[in-house]
């Protein structure tokens, strides 16, 4: 799990609210190989395989964010989930970007074509998920810190709390640390 210092960082500030900050990290880099599977399996597709690897990363994220919330205590509505995870994968759209539509060009080529997109997709999906993953625990841990809790807040109040976490890090950096982590975790 080396090459994962901004999701360590996030999860050590976690642990002053909460005890399982390192099952936390493994979640999080866990569900991340999981999607980036799934994904490096879409992404195969000519054509809709960025597409149906963003799918991937969104559903990804939902399951991760339950299971986060599951062992955080923290109980999240359907809808608040999909429009948290939607809303992440939109803000992280632009880091990954040129990642998709080189998938996607790749996955018209039979062969190598291919498998280059798949292996595209799997870590554009790995990155996603890792990055949300990061910006849940920053989001959780700020709120944590204000005394309130997440199931009594507005999902604006909570897409703004995100939003501001967002802002807070340095995308460059932390798609550079994902595909770190995706080298050294990928099976």
């Amino acid at each position: 799990m080396n090459g994962s210092a901004l999701l360590y960082l996030a999860a050590n500030e976690l642990k002053a609210y909460y005890n399982q900050a390192d099952d936390v990290v493994r979640a999080v880099i866990g569900h991340a190989a999981t999607a980036a599977g799934a994904a490096a399996l879409a992404g195969a597709l000519p054509g809709a395989g960025s597409t149906a690897a963003a799918a991937v990363a969104v559903g990804a994220i939902v399951t991760m964010y339950v299971n986060l919330g599951n062992m955080l205590g923290i109980r999240l509505g359907k809808g608040l989930l999909k429009s948290l995870a939607s809303a992440i994968v939109a803000d992280l759209a632009g880091s990954v970007a040129a990642a998709l539509v080189v998938g996607t060009v790749l996955s018209f080529i039979p062969g190598l074509g291919t498998i280059g997109a798949a292996g595209i997709m799997g870590l554009t999906s790995f990155c996603y998920v890792y990055l949300a993953g990061i910006l849940y625990i920053k989001m959780v841990t700020k709120i944590a810190k204000s005394g309130k809790s997440i199931e009594h807040m507005s999902e604006a109040d909570i897409q703004r709390i995100l939003r501001q976490e967002t802002g807070g890090i340095d995308m460059k950096a932390a798609v550079k640390e994902a595909a770190s982590a995706y080298k050294k975790n990928k099976a």
